[in-house]
């Protein structure tokens, strides 16, 4: 097995969304350091080249740079950037893992980090403040997705408890609304404010998220008017309702299974409970 081929396994081990970010942040890492490593020896800075990766406040750099949207959520500041953020996406990450499936992962992470990066761009080209700014800031790490992903995760596992360094039980709402105070608290006084703003922008989008999911968020269909002639037949379709109609569990089921998880462990769950739960993920 080559190199490239056990890279290629351990990333589709497990069918695991987050092990799969976590590589790709990892990979984005390797590649800055090797672009820092021929910047040096080539006599060019890193920032040169590495700068189109990263998302520019600037809306006519944004125009001609597009992709940066997406990209600049797998590149970071530096180590200790990089790890706070995937530490925090593999312990939190995870318990979302057994809930849900491979698909929406992803979905609210990537979609949670561009919803903060253009609420970056937003903000800075909005708000008077960033008038002397706007023309030369940038974006970059996974701190939107992350936040996204531990939003969602504190709002469809509100009472699911973890313990943090063994000292003490606490429920996954608290911990989301922590990171979430911490950030709005620190917005005043902090010069990360572009950071904030995708932190705010992924808690928001992985809060909307799951309330959609669990059709907190009604969306009025869209109807169409029949044609005259089809109206007079079978007029009673209406009210009709396929018998294999799913209905997704309340939150008092979900509530109470979830408090089960925490003193027995998932194991301990009934087969119709475990589809309970993966019905609320659907």
């Amino acid at each position: 097995m080559t190199t490239w081929e056990k890279i290629q396994f351990e990333f589709n081990k497990g069918n695991s969304a987050i092990r799969q970010i976590i590589m790709i942040n990892l990979g984005a890492f390797i590649f800055t350091v090797f672009v820092g490593v021929i910047a040096r020896l080539s006599g060019f800075a890193p920032e040169e080249l590495l700068t189109y990766f990263y998302i520019p406040s600037n809306l006519g750099k944004l125009i001609i740079r597009p992709w940066t949207l997406l990209t600049n959520i797998f590149f970071h500041a530096g180590f200790w950037h990089l790890l706070g953020n995937m530490i925090l996406l593999y312990f939190i990450g995870r318990i979302l893992e057994d809930f849900m499936d491979f698909k929406k992962i992803w979905k609210i992470f990537l979609y949670g980090g561009i919803s903060g990066a253009m609420l970056f761009v937003i903000g800075y080209n909005i708000f008077p403040v960033f008038n002397e700014v706007v023309g030369y800031k940038k974006l970059l790490g996974a701190s939107g997705g992350v936040t996204a992903i531990l939003v969602a995760t504190g709002t469809f596992l509100p009472r699911y408890q973890i313990r943090p360094f063994g000292l003490f039980n606490v429920e996954l709402r608290w911990v989301a609304l922590f990171f979430v105070f911490r950030d709005l608290y620190m917005f005043p006084v902090s010069d990360n404010t572009g950071g904030l703003f995708a932190h705010i922008g992924g808690a928001v989008f992985g809060l909307l998220f799951i309330m959609n999911l669990q059709g907190k968020l009604p969306i009025a269909p869209i109807t169409v008017k029949k044609p005259s002639f089809l109206q007079s037949k079978k007029k009673d379709e209406r009210h009709f309702k396929p018998f294999n109609q799913k209905q997704k569990p309340n939150q008092e089921e979900i509530d109470a299974i979830l408090d089960k998880i925490s003193q027995s462990g998932y194991d301990s769950l009934s087969k119709t409970e475990k589809d309970t739960l993966f019905k609320a993920s659907e």
